[in-house]
């Protein structure tokens, strides 16, 4: 099957790569800020006052520090606009979007600080998408993976069935891991069906 070639800058963060050549565009940027902010409370906000969310997308994202510059300003003059309001700020959704051969990896890296920033925790069991926009949901090979968030604090632990009975996230054992296994197994099950059915993640939400 033959397949076509798109353009797209140099990945990684070494000498020839966008993330260290980019000063240009980034310039661009600064310039571009302050109309984005503008737009983002004086146009976007006087039509969606009534609306519980509010979509930010980025059609040209590309990589290193300049990918998320504009809709960070934008996302900062949304928060701005309610903290001086005192009002609560409408959920914000934002989509960073590129050609596929992108260096996503290094967008995803450069989230970190942003996640810093905004006091935001990456557990599959805290809010990750605005309300009522899913309609299917799956999860495969990550039932192991468990967290939660407590008091702000990401958390890691065994489950719940675990700990009541005193056995270890990994048995080094294996004599006692293979006689524990079947139970060890349900554990985690169950776990992870009870972490899950603690949130409704969309509207007439099922299992």
């Amino acid at each position: 099957m033959a397949t076509g070639q798109s353009l797209h800058m140099n990945h990684g963060e070494g000498e020839a790569s966008y993330a260290r050549n980019s000063t240009f565009q980034g310039a661009e940027q600064n310039r571009m800020r302050p109309f984005i902010e503008e737009a983002a409370v004086a146009g976007l906000l006087e039509s969606i006052k009534s609306l519980s969310s509010v979509a930010i997308a980025d059609l040209g994202c590309s990589s290193g520090p300049n990918a998320l510059a504009l809709v960070s300003g934008a996302v900062d003059a949304i928060f701005h606009h309610y903290a001086r309001q005192e009002q609560e700020p409408p959920e914000l959704c934002v989509f960073l979007n590129d050609l596929p051969d992108n260096d996503f990896n290094n967008v995803a890296k450069s989230l970190a600080e942003f996640q810093e920033r905004n006091q935001t925790y990456w557990s599959c069991y805290g809010r990750l998408f605005t309300r009522s926009s899913l309609h299917l949901i799956f999860t495969s090979n990550s039932v192991h993976w468990l967290s939660e968030v407590r008091n702000n604090n990401l958390i890691k632990q065994a489950p719940e069935d675990l700990r009541n009975n005193g056995i270890p996230m990994y048995d080094g054992d294996d004599d006692l891991r293979q006689a524990r296994r079947s139970f060890v197994f349900e554990a985690y099950a169950r776990q992870f069906r009870k972490d899950f059915k603690l949130r409704r993640w969309f509207l007439g939400g099922r299992w």
